[in-house]
């Protein structure tokens, strides 16, 4: 085993920080407020974008956010609608002018089926213009399965290098904010999450304040991390 598997988890040399978000309640907070799934997961949009920028300005230097579940996909056709609408027009507006404010590659994690082909095309145009080795990275989880992740890292694993650097995700999250009152992962990219400290809150998405997510990273900013040590 290689020193990269070996220590497959976040390190005290990194000055920056990876952070998840698992933004759930949209669906709750659209029958809360009788309103439609579209209109909620508009605000969610908002909300994400708005946060995004706390955080890349506050020491982080990846985000990864679960937008959707392959279980997701077996919802209703009006709600699958509902959610891939908002998250393409988000992208191709929203999501791309904050990463291109901030100097952020943008990538999908999963499939990308449900987003429209301008969508994507947009999303490569992005990326192509960015210099990869300095950008910060804003990763999107579509329809994320991990075990079709962790499947092909090992079918690309090359020569004694470890399937781990073959995920799509490759570096280990630091912390992770689950909204919704939900106390568990999802299948969130569970081997990143091993050593993540894990904040979950009882706001649906849409309620989570900004003073909140302050409160949550300050927290963190000030425990005395192990590193598994």
């Amino acid at each position: 085993m290689n020193e990269f598997s070996s220590n497959y988890h976040p390190h005290n040399n990194d000055v920056s920080l990876h952070v998840g978000l698992i933004p759930d309640g949209g669906r709750r907070w659209a029958k809360k407020h009788n309103i439609s799934l579209s209109e909620s997961y508009a605000v969610s949009r908002d909300l994400i974008v708005e946060i995004a920028k706390y955080l890349f300005s506050n020491s982080v230097a990846e985000l990864s956010i679960y937008l959707s579940s392959v279980q997701n996909f077996r919802r209703t056709e009006s709600e699958i609608d509902s959610f891939s609408t908002v998250t393409s027009n988000g992208i191709s507006n929203e999501i791309l002018k904050l990463a291109t404010l901030l100097n952020l590659e943008v990538r999908i994690i999963g499939d990308d089926n449900s987003l429209s082909r301008e969508t994507i095309s947009l999303l490569a145009d992005h990326n192509k213009k960015l210099n990869v080795e300095t950008a910060r990275k804003i990763n999107l989880c579509i329809s994320y399965n991990p075990s079709v992740e962790i499947e092909n890292a090992i079918k690309q694993r090359e020569g004694d290098r470890s399937f781990v650097e073959y995920l799509w995700v490759k570096r280990p999250l630091d912390l992770i904010i689950r909204t919704g009152g939900a106390n568990l992962l999802s299948n969130f990219l569970p081997l990143q999450s091993g050593f993540a400290r894990l904040y979950f809150l009882d706001e649906l998405f849409n309620d989570l304040s900004l003073s909140t997510v302050e409160a949550v990273i300050e927290g963190f900013n000030n425990l005395n991390r192990k590193f598994g040590d």
